[in-house]
């Protein structure tokens, strides 16, 4: 892949969360913001979409509390499959449970419910540039 190639690709977003209202809304301002979004429900949908995706991903947008699993032992999970991706965790809880927010200290992006879509775009860049 040449160096024009790579600077045209659309940068890819794998986004799982159970809030259905939520993720569809989040992901059509991220499309129309020239990302490609890939949507997993829950964490049985993301281990099953993770193995047919062929192409390289960004950034996991990765809800930490979902009804099947904790976020994050998902997230390692699915790294074995991508590791070229970056993770952003995404919760409601953090604030208001302190084991959930001890979980979450060392992790480098985490965005808080409810975030706007300049918040989340600016946590994205942030994280693509950081890798």
């Amino acid at each position: 892949m040449s160096v024009d190639d790579k600077k045209q690709r659309q940068p890819v977003v794998f986004f799982v969360d159970d809030e259905p209202e939520l993720r569809g809304a989040f992901s059509a301002l991220l499309r129309k913001r020239g990302f490609k979004v890939l949507e997993a429900g829950n964490a049985e949908e993301a281990g099953r979409r993770i193995e047919e995706i062929e192409e390289p991903i960004d950034v996991l947008l990765m809800d930490i509390n979902l009804p099947d699993g904790w976020g994050a032992a998902v997230a390692q999970h699915l790294l074995l499959s991508h590791p070229e991706m970056v993770v952003v965790y995404i919760t409601g809880f953090a604030q208001d449970d302190p084991i959930l927010a001890g979980a979450l200290q060392d992790a480098t992006y985490v965005l808080r419910k409810p975030f706007t879509g300049e918040e989340l775009g600016e946590v994205l860049r942030a994280a693509m540039g950081g890798r």
